[in-house]
């Protein structure tokens, strides 16, 4: 078994964008990213993506997982396609979709987690959780998988700086 491949939300998020399923709203703080809501099963997924007209150029995912020390904690996750990788656009939607989460958070959270489970193999990934997320991740063997991985973990609120 494998870790989950998010390029294939990435994909998946294309071909119902392309097929006129999604209508994602532009952002509050940043009208070039666009925020798709949905609920698979119980949680909620907030899907943040960067367009280039109607193609997805960055998507970063944010769903609920185990609170941390009572708090909220999402589980994030990011793809680009592989013809615009290595140009920082994972970093950048990210960033700019913490903000935008914090902003829309604002009254109802004061501060929440963010996680990042990257495979001991993704390199990039790697690089990108340790400028974004904590420089400081956790070896461990993912529960489902089975496979090495590395835990990024960073605590946000209202002065932390991006």
């Amino acid at each position: 078994m494998a870790l989950p491949d998010i390029s294939l939300a990435l994909q998946s998020f294309q071909q119902a964008l392309n097929a006129g399923e999604l209508s994602p709203l532009p952002g509050t703080l940043d009208e070039q990213l666009f925020l798709h809501v949905d609920r698979p099963g119980d949680d909620v997924r907030l899907t943040y993506v960067r367009l280039d007209g109607r193609t997805v150029t960055a998507l970063i995912q944010f769903i609920p997982v185990e609170p941390i020390d009572g708090e909220v904690c999402f589980g994030v996750g990011w793809a680009v396609p592989e013809a615009l990788r290595g140009q920082g656009r994972a970093g950048e939607a990210f960033l700019a979709a913490v903000r935008e989460m914090r902003h829309g958070f604002r009254t109802k959270m004061e501060s929440f987690w963010l996680e990042g489970i990257v495979s001991a193999e993704n390199v990039a990934s790697q690089r990108l959780a340790a400028r974004v997320i904590s420089a400081s991740p956790t070896p461990s063997v993912d529960g489902e998988a089975g496979v090495p991985v590395l835990q990024y973990l960073r605590h946000f609120d209202a002065s932390t700086q991006l």
